[in-house]
């Protein structure tokens, strides 16, 4: 029992026995009662006793004339982070979450790291009181108020109201849109404290909104000169010496597939027929590992950044243009310097042998997935030959895959045709042709393949960077199965097994039937994320006990780390890297993929907004995608865009929701609306600066 109080004898009797309580809360006859009659010790000491120690709020009283002992609060860590509603939160390292109520957070802010004292309550845990640990500056976008000699940074950004600028700001920017870094909330006072980083423009112009997503989410479009100067001094010509320390592949049959409008081409297939009737399938990725070496300004600015974020009409590269258009980018006819892995296969298409190293390669071929498509098709064209058998040699692997218990979730992608000025005129879901399932194969190939070497070799405290994820949250699970089951299409989740056939076989049933993307919508969301980590550990969605990533290293910086560790490994050499630093570097790596992924989401909902800006009292069909407490979320079936119908502006009845069937239901009509329904309804507004679209149900 430990205290900072020094307490009496009498004291520590009293609170022991409070402690040891089953029933919780005693009055003073009980107490007493408890007491051995050889401590002589009267009733009226044992109520003082009472007294002091609530005093000293060692224990309470629930009720008048009951005490009960206060179990000591316990602590954990976490950051803390708010919801679109504006709630608090605390978010531990291991991904859970923890309501704080607002009276704790005073001064703190979003992405503060802090400590919070909490107690359980049977199952919930409620916290009590919340400290700052450290501060890192947090960037904030919205809008500049200025008048007279102040100006504040308005911004709708939950958990902040205004900000105050320290520093003077010209009046000719008040309503700019910019990017605020808040640095400070001294006690007792209104605001905290920012700087400007950025002014991005007038709100509602293309160029300043998406300047502003970049910013919102910590990305950068421009290179530090250090970095430009570095790149610029990068020596283009491969030298002799460096083509005969590599494997020639500069003679065998190569080609990359990529997206019709892509600037980089970060892998290539190699394919070549031997004379005892065996294949070679060889997968070639950009040596960027031999360009940014280690602890340079280049490396240290490709480690921030972490990925290339894609954005709706730009990208923003995580390295310059010279390497990731040129000299990484395997373009055709030109000689390139690669890292591979080739696969020799039998006449049953069985890997028999693999080889891993350093290459150089010359692509004869540069292919848009379109252009392959048609020849793989069509069975005629330039390397029809080598497309088709590779085609018909990735579908037995693919088969494989789904066999051993890979799921067939896919979420949609959707693309934009824009004008010159970037103004969207239309929206389209990606099409998922056998090219892209091709490529996609032999790059799932390769990285379990480079993942399965390095941990084979089984040397102690062998660093790596494996790419790993999770089986899905229990709780999350559970849920998911509650909401088939109401669909009509019941899952088994008993065991791993029988869940991922359970899984696809959801697929199979639903598959050209309305509820499918809404199924599938809710089986992405049911499933935990994929992350980076130094520890080795399965993927749960591919059903691999190996993986990593290896096949993108212009654009991911996990696959520079693997790069590098495996060309140590190779030649038996020290790795410059520790389990620890490859961990807090995979922690990293994650974060910065989630942000780019907002960054991406972000850019869609700005354009779907301006699209929808065009069709604002259009009567359409929707979808209904998802169901709150506060509204209805519907999908137009056409075009894709998601909007919300407020209960409080459906008029003809009064709707609550039922949370254990997911569905809005009348009090007077006990008209109910289902996730799948399809309904109709009539565009109330878009609002592309705050991405929001909103429609009244149209009766």
């Amino acid at each position: 029992m430990n205290s900072k109080f020094k307490l009496s004898f009498i004291e520590k009797i009293v609170l022991a026995i409070l402690e040891d309580s089953p029933k919780g809360a005693l009055n003073t006859q009980r107490v007493f009662n408890r007491i051995p009659i050889d401590a002589k010790i009267d009733k009226e000491s044992v109520y003082q006793a009472l007294l002091s120690l609530t005093q000293k709020k060692l224990i309470n009283q629930p009720s008048k004339g009951q005490f009960a002992f206060v179990k000591p609060s316990q602590t954990l860590q976490g950051r803390l982070i708010t919801s679109n509603k504006g709630e608090y939160y605390v978010v531990l390292d291991d991904g859970l979450s923890y309501f704080i109520p607002t009276v704790y957070i005073k001064q703190l802010l979003p992405e503060d790291r802090v400590e919070c004292e909490y107690k359980v309550k049977g199952k919930r845990v409620d916290i009590v009181y919340v400290r700052l640990i450290d501060r890192k500056p947090t960037k904030v976008v919205g809008y500049l108020d200025v008048f007279e000699k102040n100006a504040y940074l308005l911004t709708s950004k939950a958990g902040f109201k205004d900000i105050k600028i320290k520093e003077e700001v010209d009046s000719k920017l008040d309503g700019q849109k910019a990017i605020v870094e808040v640095y400070d909330f001294p006690p007792n006072t209104k605001y905290p404290l920012g700087r400007i980083l950025e002014v991005f423009g007038t709100p509602g112009n293309n160029e300043t909104e998406m300047h502003a997503i970049v910013g919102e989410f910590g990305f950068k479009t421009i290179f530090p000169k250090d970095v430009l100067e570095e790149t610029e001094a990068i020596e283009e010509v491969i030298s002799n010496n460096e083509i005969k320390s590599r494997k020639d592949f500069r003679e065998v049959t190569t080609f990359t597939i990529d997206p019709a409008d892509a600037k980089d081409f970060d892998d290539a297939i190699s394919y070549r027929e031997l004379e005892n009737g065996n294949v070679k399938i060889g997968v070639h990725i950009a040596d960027v590992s031999h360009y940014v070496k280690v602890g340079t300004p280049l490396d240290r600015e490709a480690f921030e950044r972490g990925t290339s974020v894609y954005l709706v009409d730009r990208t923003i590269p995580m390295l310059p243009e010279k390497l990731s258009n040129n000299l990484c980018s395997l373009r055709p006819n030109e000689n390139r310097l690669a890292f591979s892995v080739e696969f020799e296969l039998n006449a049953q298409f069985q890997i028999v042998n693999k080889w891993i190293g350093k290459t150089i390669i010359h692509s004869n071929r540069r292919f848009s997935y379109e252009e392959a498509q048609e020849i793989i098709v069509a069975e005629t064209g330039e390397y029809a030959h080598e497309l088709v058998t590779l085609n018909n040699i990735s579908k037995i692997y693919e088969k494989d895959r789904f066999e051993d218990g890979a799921l067939k979730f896919e979420s949609k992608e959707l693309r934009f045709k824009l004008t010159e000025s970037g103004e969207p005129i239309e929206v389209y879901e990606k099409t998922r042709f056998d090219a892209h399932k091709m490529i996609e194969t032999y790059m799932l190939l390769a990285n379990k393949a480079i993942a399965e070497h390095v941990y084979k070799l089984k040397i102690p405290n062998l660093p790596f960077i494996y790419r790993t994820h999770d089986n899905p949250p229990q709780e999350k699970l559970i849920e998911f199965a509650k909401f088939c089951k109401i669909m009509g299409y019941p899952i088994q989740i008993d065991n791993e097994k029988v869940m991922r056939k359970s899984f696809n076989s959801l697929l199979e049933r639903a598959e050209n039937k309305p509820e499918l993307s809404v199924l599938q919508q809710m089986a992405i969301r049911t499933m935990a994320k994929a992350v980076y980590t130094a520890y080795k550990t399965s993927h749960f969605g591919l059903a691999f006990e190996y993986y990593t990533h290896f096949t993108s290293p212009i654009r991911r910086y996990p696959d520079l780390l693997a790069h590098r560790m495996l060309f140590e490994y190779l030649n038996n050499t020290t790795s410059p890297y520790n389990e620890e630093t490859i961990e807090s570097f995979a922690k990293h790596s994650s974060l910065m993929e989630q942000k780019a992924a907002e960054a991406e989401r972000a850019s869609v909902k700005y354009k779907m907004a301006e699209l929808m800006k065009k069709h604002e009292g259009e009567i359409f069909e929707a979808r209904i995608s998802g169901i709150t407490e506060w509204g209805i979320y519907a999908t137009i079936l056409d075009l894709h865009a998601e909007g919300l119908i407020k209960v409080s502006e459906i008029k003809f009845d009064r709707f609550y929701y039922v949370e254990d069937e997911r569905k809005l239901m009348g009090k007077r009509t006990k008209r109910s609306f289902h996730m799948g329904d399809i309904i109709t309804i009539k565009v109330k507004s878009a609002n592309p600066i705050a991405r929001q679209i909103d429609f009244y149900l149209y009766e």
